[in-house]
């Protein structure tokens, strides 16, 4: 998952070799690189990618193609990624988080369209939060010592039968 470092970029840890187009076998440069690791003491840790610069005309197309498919088949990422000269990868996370903020506006708007009707329509929420404006008065809130509770019922039901 990205996570900020302290230059302000933007890291990816986590390969995703599942939905990757390359075979999942490893090659000769990522065997030195993790036995140089190994020696270092640096098992584990991955260095942190930079954040992905996309030009104007590529997020133009990207922008274009999401407007008509929101999702795209993995042969249609690596045409799409072959055609904007980025990778497979690349492609995918954008799609990705495209439908990510997709989402988060559309709820963003459900909740201003609510928040809109509800004023429209006569809401208080001091009144919705506070229950009846005497309901303190008949209700008052004090401490547990002051509760009062209700004598045990002395019906029996069903009885004689």
């Amino acid at each position: 998952s990205p996570a900020s470092s302290s230059s302000g970029n933007f890291s990816q840890f986590t390969p995703d070799s599942a939905t990757s187009p390359h075979s999942a076998t490893s090659s000769p440069q990522l065997t030195a690189k993790s036995q140089k690791g190994r020696e270092d003491g640096m098992e584990g840790v991955r260095k942190a990618k930079n954040r992905t610069a996309f030009s104007k005309e590529q997020l133009q197309t990207l922008h274009q193609r999401f407007q008509t498919q929101k999702y795209l088949s993995p042969q249609q990422i690596r045409e799409l990624a072959a055609a904007l000269g980025l990778t497979y990868k690349q492609v995918k996370t954008w799609f990705q988080n495209r439908r990510m903020k997709l989402k988060r506006c559309q709820k963003q708007s459900l909740w201003t369209e609510r928040a809109q009707w509800l004023t429209e329509s006569g809401f208080q929420p001091g009144t919705y939060l506070d229950g009846h404006p005497k309901f303190h008065e008949v209700y008052p809130i004090t401490t547990a010592s002051n509760i009062q509770t209700m004598p045990p019922s002395h019906q029996h039901y069903g009885a004689g039968q």
